[in-house]
């Protein structure tokens, strides 16, 4: 699916704030598996340009197609 496909992207191209693997850091008391980071999606708007092209480029579509895709996740799930 779209969003596991930018969840790995986004996690390679995007450093985390705590310093720490995104999944391993959400993975600390009880394994998850199948889920989207709310924080990691909300980073996406707040990074730089050239990145924003990059992740873009590798999930085969344009920043603002992938900030609308996650916009619409977003909504769906509030």
């Amino acid at each position: 699916s779209f969003i596991a496909r930018w969840r790995c992207t986004c996690g390679k191209n995007n450093p985390p704030l705590c310093g720490r693997d995104h999944m391993a850091f959400r993975s600390y008391y009880y394994p998850v598996k199948a889920t989207c980071d709310g924080d990691l999606c909300e980073q996406f708007t707040t990074i730089d340009a050239a990145i924003h092209r990059e992740i873009a480029g590798e999930l085969d579509g344009t920043p603002t197609e992938v900030a609308k895709k996650l916009e619409d996740f977003r909504n769906k799930i509030l």
